[in-house]
């Protein structure tokens, strides 16, 4: 965000659907609307009967989709990737192909972040008492390189090309470094010029990385240009999502428990809108713009429920949203399953 967008930033907070107004200067909140429409609909993902499991990722074509899952009679209990295969669909239109799991053993805790649109997926185990990033490609899983600076690290975004991006912590500064594994040049890693204290949460295909920097969200253009994403009057700022010209997170004036304000950022302009606070997190946001919480879906005038048409099924939940409007998560009842949503 350049600085001429920053002062274009709005400097009025209107409550709208607030409890209480929070009075945070340079967020735009349009009058609440009382929209309604039909409830997204649910399509559990298969699952062999003797595991737990839930989606975390979905590449933006809606294709493919990658999570995590247990044996639930294994004595060790070991962690699983989960990847689905499917196809797209398109907005509006039911998905009646039924997707193709593969199942695959890391070993260690496992974090499933992104997939992209050819099926790589990136995150991290850990292993021997540390996180290691991996990445999952045709058939099976390796793991990435490391500066030796750092003590964990994490795999969290990766584009079409194939460049992931991360963080790495400094145990000795306690302090985090933003990385890049370029596509370009297997095997290697970079740490990316960005501010100090930095991690690095998604990439775009152009090349543009957003991630957090110490207490604000930071950007990073093709250019090089580094800009801070954060609002008139915010103390803080936090990234939790981005894709195409939006991201998303929150901003407050006080501690992090405290005075948060849900907000999506148009990366064109640098203007930072409220989101209805009925989302309570906001967990992903896709190309149209469209925010997903963990339990309904933002499309500015209106709010869609993730619903539950099956028996038993409650807790639904949802990680990540495709740019055709699929929703991926988990459903609970007799045991934690992968669920997918559509039209939403």
């Amino acid at each position: 965000m350049t600085r001429i967008a920053r002062s274009r930033f709005l400097v009025v907070l209107t409550a709208g659907a607030l409890t209480a107004t929070l009075g945070l200067p340079g967020v735009a909140t349009a009058e609440p609307k009382h929209r309604t429409v039909p409830v997204c609909a649910l399509r559990p993902l298969p699952l062999p009967a003797d595991m737990n499991g839930r989606a975390l990722a979905v590449d933006p074509t809606g294709r493919f989709i990658a999570g995590t899952g247990y044996r639930i009679d294994d004595d060790d209990w070991q962690p699983l990737l989960l990847l689905w295969a499917g196809s797209p669909g398109r907005p509006g239109h039911e998905v009646r192909t039924e997707p193709r799991l593969t199942v695959v053993a890391i070993g260690g805790g496992l974090q499933v972040e992104n997939i992209n649109r050819y099926g790589v997926a990136v995150g991290s185990a850990f292993v021997d008492n540390v996180n290691r990033p991996w990445l999952y490609r045709n058939g099976r899983v390796e793991w990435l390189p490391v500066p030796p600076v750092v003590s964990n690290t994490w795999a969290t975004g990766i584009n079409s090309r194939g460049d992931i991006v991360g963080r790495g912590a400094v145990e000795q500064t306690e302090t985090s470094l933003p990385l890049l594994w370029p596509a370009d040049r297997p095997g290697t890693v970079e740490v990316i010029d960005a501010p100090s204290d930095a991690s690095a949460t998604e990439i775009f295909d152009d090349g543009t990385i957003i991630g957090t920097a110490g207490n604000s969200g930071w950007v990073r253009h093709p250019d090089a240009r580094t800009d801070l994403l954060t609002a008139p009057g915010a103390r803080w700022s936090g990234i939790s999502a981005a894709r195409g010209n939006w991201a998303v997170g929150v901003i407050g004036t006080g501690s992090e428990d405290e005075d948060r304000t849900l907000v999506r950022w148009d990366l064109r302009t640098g203007v930072a809108a409220a989101v209805n606070p009925a989302l309570v997190s906001t967990l992903d946001v896709n190309s149209r713009g469209t925010v997903l919480g963990d339990r309904a879906v933002e499309h500015g005038d209106r709010l869609v429920a993730l619903g539950g048409a099956i028996p038993g099924v409650r807790d639904p939940f949802g990680w990540a949203i495709a740019d055709n409007g699929l929703v991926v998560g988990s459903i609970n009842g007799s045991r934690l399953r992968p669920a997918r949503w559509i039209n939403c």
